[in-house]
């Protein structure tokens, strides 16, 4: 039995149409892309009363869905909790169906946001996306020119059936519009096993960005690994010192620095930029390199 027949076999039917989605989505990056693009371009919204009855249409991109119903099952939530404390004081049933208190939920939506002042800040939603390393790698190089050659990784290769670019709840992104977002947005670190168990929740954290990675690319025309010739062209744009050791996302705290050296900086090298702007590189033990 082969692993498609076998997952197949053993998973649920809405579990394994999303394993063949994803495997579909993921094998045929163009594709997928050109697609996900189509129903961005033609998305579209829109709400009529005929005969006094209200009807709402629609229709988007996955990852604009996907933050749309985040934030409408926020508020259902809540108007579920407003009748469970009514019928809890009453002792009996909810007051509302299921599509009520969503219906109620969505014009609450709306006067919120009517009401909220012209200059007031926009919360944010929390939209948990979810992509391998292989996936990031392949749309930093592919798409983005990020990384010097998809042969020159950053991490080893994930197994096809372990690749993913996806919410949290199972609604599949396309990679790039998965990857803007995090780069527009919030990032955390979340490692798993061969099991799909969790086993690190690191921190959230900001990518370099726009003007801010800019600046920390010029503050070196090559790698400041010392030694290193590769220009800043193909370097990534890394923390000098590591945010898990409470270094911040600021340009004063970066610098480029080559794919290999990336890596190696990982085995507990350090690096350092003197007041006169000379980078130096310190091995483990604390010497010079």
């Amino acid at each position: 039995m082969n692993r498609t027949t076998r997952q197949a076999h053993d998973l649920e039917y809405q579990d394994f149409r999303r394993c063949v989605r994803r495997w579909e989505m993921l094998a045929d990056f163009d594709g997928a892309h050109q697609d996900a693009e189509l129903a961005h371009e033609t998305r579209q919204a829109g709400i009529t009363i005929r005969d006094g009855i209200g009807h709402l249409s629609g229709n988007g991109g996955s990852l604009d869905s996907a933050e749309l119903k985040e934030i409408w099952d926020q508020f259902t939530q809540a108007e579920f909790r407003d009748d469970l404390d009514i019928a809890t004081e009453a002792t009996s049933d909810l007051p509302r169906t299921a599509g009520q208190r969503r219906w109620d939920a969505l014009l609450k939506i709306f006067r919120t946001a009517a009401g909220a002042p012209a200059d007031g800040k926009t919360p944010e939603p929390v939209l948990n996306l979810i992509m391998d390393v292989t996936t990031f790698e392949d749309v930093l190089t592919r798409d983005w020119n990020l990384l010097p050659t998809t042969d020159d990784r950053l991490f080893g290769q994930v197994p096809m059936e372990h690749r993913r670019s996806e919410t949290s709840s199972g609604v599949l992104v396309d990679p790039q519009h998965a990857l803007r977002a995090a780069i527009g947005g919030w990032v955390r670190r979340v490692v798993i096993d061969s099991a799909g168990n969790v086993i690190d929740y690191g921190r959230r954290r900001r990518l370099f960005t726009g003007a801010a990675r800019d600046a920390v690319m010029l503050h070196s025309p090559r790698c400041t690994w010392s030694g290193c010739d590769t220009t800043s062209s193909y370097c990534n744009a890394d923390h000098t010192i590591d945010w898990q050791h409470g270094g911040p996302t600021t340009t004063t705290n970066g610098g480029p620095l080559c794919p290999r050296h990336d890596r190696t900086k990982n085995r507990g090298y350090k690096l350092r930029r003197d007041p006169n702007g000379t980078w130096h590189t310190y091995r483990p033990d604390g010497t010079a390199a």
